[in-house]
């Protein structure tokens, strides 16, 4: 199959032959090729509707399941699976999308699943006779969380998709994008904590209290209908990158050969994936079925399992050039820049999420068992997560013109490390924050209501929910700072065939953190009242194993060196990887056949068409009974079994290394 050729690219098919050419901005928007593409609206759209169901699962699936009878503790274990199974499927989602079927068919195949899930869950929640606690676990852990996996890894990469990076404008379009993309993420949140919950848990106007659930979860469930159909019917205007094969094959078989031929960092590599996924997968199995056993396998799986991935993903890389065996398919050097990104990817997603999964579950149980009522009417305990949305949407404007460039000017630059470091260094200050706040909850008196979004006879505190704002609003600011920084990172520092790979390696720390979470639930011990805990102490737990993974990325982060994929040479293979030479051959013998070089004169970095010369032939005297010996360069361009073009006057055409 033929690759694909950008405009305004030397490498052009010739007028009138089959050669798929893609589009530097869709149709219709080429005056805005450097800014904000119109196509990209119905691609935020399918994320903004995402992330309003997602967060409206996520902030009243801990209450709903109390109502079913589960304990505080058991329910915020349970919504930790859920996260954690929407952020492990991203790894599926994101292998299909490379290996087969694209981002677009992808998201769009998946998109479809998840709409069927929140129709389970609706209909799960209804009171009475239809209402099921096990068709509700089936359509959210089961449908949305598959679907959630096939959208995530993929909806951000397929809007970078429609910037052309081949200038600075364009690269710098593309990074504001994905600043674009974490606000319109906020956007559904916002939507989603700011009335989406409180609808679940006290339901609204015309809506009674019983069919709070239902109406919100129906509402998700046709907002998603929509945003699919409008997604879909802009199709056209999209710029479509092709699959790029099966990828993570190519992956694991330059790790599996280079372990067997003695690299012991292959080796911990190759352990570690397994180790991690099936730790992850324990946790999900233990917050259903909590056990000592699998408490065990959990942490020795996750932690193990990242230790060795960090430690054989680190620094020199020579190992796969040398002892891997070539694919067809992918590149050594692909996989070696691709292994590069992961240990700063991995602990600096890891540092984060230690600490912001406290903001995703004991914020909102925290608010719970606080003052809740406004006017008489009582609030979720989730609603003030709209502070974290809030400064997220608000504030990033001021943060990228006036905060970033002043800290710019202050320290002589503002890069990626500072942003990370900045981002875990306010969630910290949030976590803190919210542990003075739960010692003075504890210690005020209790009111006579009982709280609607806490277990049944659990009493509010005189303390006001509203003083959650502050560690809502500071978590929100750290976002700004880390998730976007790390999007990028994902996008721009990995070979363009494995960046769907890598935001679903992105997106599964994100998986781990929520595991390791569920295990943290469960040595907290459960209770259904706070008041007979120390939710204090899992702050602080929470804290340490993030300044765990915080000095682990900063002993891993300098030996990341920046690579620019779309620039000639960055992505080119060494020549002394075997596969180079055969997979340029083919390539060169495909381009013959659609006379690709026919009356051109090439060099290294262009293609310059001039006239045709005719070869000057020699009278040859034909013997009888012998065909007649062609003069050397005529006919066939290709030297037999070299794979070398040939000039049409026997002169040896250069090859062309940048083809690929």
């Amino acid at each position: 199959m033929l690759p694909d050729v950008a405009p305004n690219s030397p490498f052009t098919a010739p007028e009138g032959e089959h050669y798929k050419v893609l589009p530097s901005a869709p149709a219709g928007d080429e005056g805005n090729a450097q800014g904000f593409k119109t196509a990209c609206v119905f691609i935020l759209t399918i994320e903004l509707v995402e992330r309003l169901c997602y967060y409206t699962f996520a902030g009243s699936q801990e209450f709903f399941l109390e109502q079913l009878g589960y304990s505080v503790q058991q329910s915020a274990g349970l919504n930790s699976a859920f996260s954690t199974l929407c952020l492990l499927w991203p790894l599926a989602g994101g292998y299909v999308a490379d290996a087969f079927w694209g981002r677009y068919k992808t998201i769009v195949r998946f998109a479809s699943v998840y709409l069927v899930g929140t129709l389970v869950c609706a209909l799960a929640v209804l009171p009475g006779d239809w209402r099921s606690g096990s068709a509700y676990l089936i359509g959210s852990m089961g449908l949305i969380a598959v679907g959630c996996g096939g959208i995530k890894p993929n909806i951000s990469n397929f809007g970078a998709d429609q910037y052309d990076v081949r200038t600075e404008a364009g690269k710098k379009a593309q990074e504001v994008f994905y600043t674009q993309f974490y606000v319109v993420i906020n956007i559904g949140a916002l939507a989603s904590y700011g009335g989406m919950t409180t609808l679940c848990s006290n339901g609204g106007p015309f809506v009674p209290k019983a069919f709070g659930y239902f109406a919100a979860y129906s509402l998700g469930a046709i907002a998603m209908a929509f945003a699919l159909l409008t997604f879909m019917c802009k199709s056209s205007t999209y710029r479509h990158k092709p699959p790029g094969g099966n990828l993570l094959r190519g992956v694991a078989k330059h790790l599996t050969s280079a372990a067997r031929r003695g690299s012991w960092r292959a080796t911990a590599v190759c352990i570690g994936v397994p180790s991690t996924i099936g730790g992850i997968l324990t946790s999900v199995v233990f917050s259903f079925f909590p056990s000592t056993p699998a408490l065990l396998i959990a942490l020795v799986g996750i932690a193990g399992g990242l230790t060795s991935i960090g430690w054989g993903c680190h620094g020199d890389l020579s190992w796969i050039t040398k002892l891997a065996r070539h694919d067809r398919g992918l590149g050594r050097h692909e996989t070696s820049d691709f292994l590069r990104v992961l240990p700063t990817m991995i602990s600096a997603s890891l540092a984060f999420n230690a600490l912001y999964n406290c903001s995703s579950f004991w914020f909102q149980q925290q608010a719970c068992q606080m003052n809740l009522v406004v006017n008489g009417f009582q609030l979720s305990g989730s609603f003030f997560n709209v502070a974290d949305c809030v400064a997220i949407v608000f504030l990033t404007p001021v943060i990228l013109k006036h905060v970033n460039p002043a800290l710019s000017r202050t320290f002589g630059g503002f890069s990626r490390h500072g942003k990370l470091m900045l981002g875990c260094a306010l969630a910290a200050v949030s976590v803190f924050w919210s542990a003075y706040l739960e010692v003075s909850r504890r210690a005020s008196p209790l009111l006579s209501e009982d709280s609607a979004c806490a277990p049944k006879g659990v009493k509010m505190s005189s303390f006001s929910a509203w003083w959650m704002i502050g560690p809502y609003a500071v978590m929100g600011l750290a976002e700004v700072y880390v998730n976007p920084t790390l999007y990028y990172l994902s996008y721009s520092q990995t070979p363009p065939r494995l960046r769907s790979t890598a935001q679903a390696v992105c997106l599964v720390m994100g998986a781990a953190s929520s595991g390791m979470f569920t295990l943290l639930t469960h040595l907290m011990g459960s209770a259904n009242n706070l008041n007979d805990s120390h939710l204090e102490y899992g702050y602080f737990a929470s804290a340490s194993l993030s300044l765990v993974f915080v000095l682990c990325y900063l002993s891993v982060q300098g030996s990341l060196k920046e690579k620019d994929f779309h620039m000639p040479g960055e992505h080119v293979r060494d020549e002394s990887d075997g596969e180079e030479e055969e997979r340029g051959n083919l390539k060169e013998v495909a381009y013959s056949r659609i006379g690709f070089f026919q009356g051109l004169r090439i060099s290294h970095t262009k293609l310059v068409r001039q006239p045709e010369r005719k070869p000057k032939r020699k009278p040859v005297r034909q013997s009888r009974g012998k065909p007649a010996e062609q003069p050397e360069g005529h006919g066939r361009r290709f030297g037999p079994g070299s794979g070398r073009l040939q000039a049409g006057d026997g002169g040896l055409i250069r090859r062309l290394p940048s083809c690929g």
